[in-house]
């Protein structure tokens, strides 16, 4: 099933665009669907997008966009080997890199989308880091797409917030004190302020509130 979605959002059939984000959004879907570990993950990481972006007073529209950029974030990881993505122990140098084809593979398949570029943009830089550190471009700064920047927060969160098969979840004051440890070096501070106090009015407190 996958597999046919997958080509027909590949092929050069001629498809409106209310088609194709449907495909889209269905295999996107059923890539999750591989790792029942990590189910539901995409939808969370869209939610947590689109609310760092409220937070952030960004409008309705770049909201709704980071919400879809969430969905699809990790489509790619069709390419990549399942062995490896549910893998508990640490992973070879060659598993990381396969590991880390997964955004240019999202982007190939996003932006044959017409109209969602921008999406897959924000998808390609979302493993980016602000010292230049990430991937797949070692992009600094404010080179990073700000939607990117908000992505790899909403990403990283929830990682750590939910059961993996290599460890288990933290609290979530553990998990913002750690966004928080690494602002300015792998995260955007703002973004993560942006998070931080949308979780605080949700009634979220832990060693890292300061009011």
């Amino acid at each position: 099933m996958l597999d046919r979605l997958i080509a027909e959002l590949s092929s050069h059939k001629p498809l409106d665009a209310s088609r194709q984000k449907a495909l889209l959004l269905a295999a996107a879907a059923l890539v999750e669907m591989r790792d029942p570990i990590t189910a539901g993950h995409s939808v969370r990481v869209g939610n947590y997008s689109a609310i760092i972006a409220r937070e952030l007073g960004l409008i309705p529209d770049i909201q709704s966009a980071l919400r879809l950029a969430g969905l699809v974030h990790d489509i790619g990881k069709i390419g990549v080997p399942k062995a490896y993505l549910q893998k508990p122990g640490k992973l070879t140098d060659t598993e990381m890199a396969e590991i880390r084809k997964h955004p240019g593979l999202s982007y190939e398949i996003v932006s044959e989308v017409p109209g969602l570029i921008h999406i897959a943009q924000i998808v390609l830089h979302h493993h980016e880091r602000l010292d230049g550190h990430g991937y797949p471009g070692g992009l600094t700064g404010d080179e990073i797409p700000l939607g990117s920047r908000i992505l790899c927060v909403a990403d990283s969160f929830d990682a750590m917030v939910t059961d993996r098969v290599y460890r288990s979840p933290l609290p979530v004051s553990e998990a913002i004190a750690e966004l928080e440890r690494c602002a300015g070096t792998q995260f955007d501070l703002a973004v993560v302020e942006g998070l931080r106090a949308y979780l605080l009015r949700a009634g979220v407190r832990g060693p890292w509130c300061t009011t």
